[in-house]
């Protein structure tokens, strides 16, 4: 089977993106395909596998499987390459778009340069969730400034869903971090049964923040992670380091990210930041799949 596909990045994130409007791609055969694609030296190579698919309650709906061929709940760099590669291609001609995820239906807002192609994207990935079990993580009330034992060591974490599970963790010196030893296993510790994505946050200036991220499903650190940074972003504000918008720096640029506070909390979180078409290509991919 010939497969048509299309390979994007936002701040180093990168995704392959293949159309499935007319539901060509089966779904048993996604899972294996992400696995397939997304491997680095026998694939294409990316972090995740996106779907364009018909939606009956949004314009359009994206679904997303993980290099590992785990499905996630949201991507916020996913959808800035995704909603880019529909409006670029006439999917969805709309200055906002509505993209329905299992996370819910996300509205995103659309930049073009002078060629009319999208290079940047807003997103409003809604309003974070704070409470364990809609992290989900044991125990009650919020996860905030917890301390749990990594390798003898005591850590202070803090977690939150922004479409997917985030813990944060505040550092001195970020380059110093073992990212790929202790996140994968705050990750896959106990205490979050569906795993978690691990942030490690250092302020590095007025409202500017350095991350690195181990993600979930791609089980290593990436350069960037657009629900990361959105949960960063969320967390420093709810506990007042700073307030408003911040500059949160990956490795592989800049994302910002807008709270919206009423009533001392946080209605919803806008992220915003750049995106990049790659390649266009095709593979032929064998019949049978695992």
């Amino acid at each position: 089977m010939k497969i048509e596909f299309y390979k994007y990045q936002a701040t180093g994130n990168d995704f392959i993106l293949i159309e499935n409007l007319d539901e060509r791609i089966e779904e048993e055969k996604k899972s294996y395909l992400a696995k397939k694609l997304c491997d680095r030296h026998f694939g294409v190579g990316a972090d995740g596998l996106l779907f364009v698919e018909k939606s009956k309650k949004a314009d359009v709906r994206m679904r997303i499987f993980n290099a590992d061929g785990s499905e996630a709940e949201m991507c916020g760099n996913g959808i800035r390459c995704f909603a880019k590669h529909v409006y670029d291609f006439n999917i969805v001609r709309k200055k906002f778009i509505e993209i329905e995820t299992l996370a819910g239906v996300k509205v995103v807002e659309v930049f073009t340069d002078s060629n009319n192609r999208v290079n940047y994207v807003r997103v409003d990935m809604g309003a974070p969730l704070f409470e364990r079990e809609k992290i989900p993580a044991k125990g009650r009330g919020f996860l905030i400034k917890e301390k749990i034992k990594i390798n003898d060591k005591e850590l202070e974490i803090s977690a939150l869903n922004t479409g997917v599970p985030h813990v944060v963790i505040f550092v001195d010196n970020i380059d110093s971090i073992d990212v790929e030893k202790i996140g994968r296993k705050i990750r896959f510790h106990e205490i979050f049964p569906k795993g978690a994505n691990v942030n490690f946050v250092q302020k590095v200036g007025d409202k500017r923040y350095k991350i690195r991220t181990y993600e979930r499903g791609v089980e290593r650190e990436t350069l960037a992670c657009g629900t990361g940074a959105t949960a960063c972003g969320a967390l420093i504000n709810y506990l007042r380091l700073d307030s408003g918008e911040v500059e949160i720096v990956t490795k592989g640029g800049r994302i910002f990210i807008e709270p919206v506070i009423k009533n001392n909390s946080i209605e919803r979180v806008y992220m915003r930041g750049e995106v990049g078409f790659v390649f266009k290509g095709e593979i032929e991919i064998e019949d049978k799949h695992e």
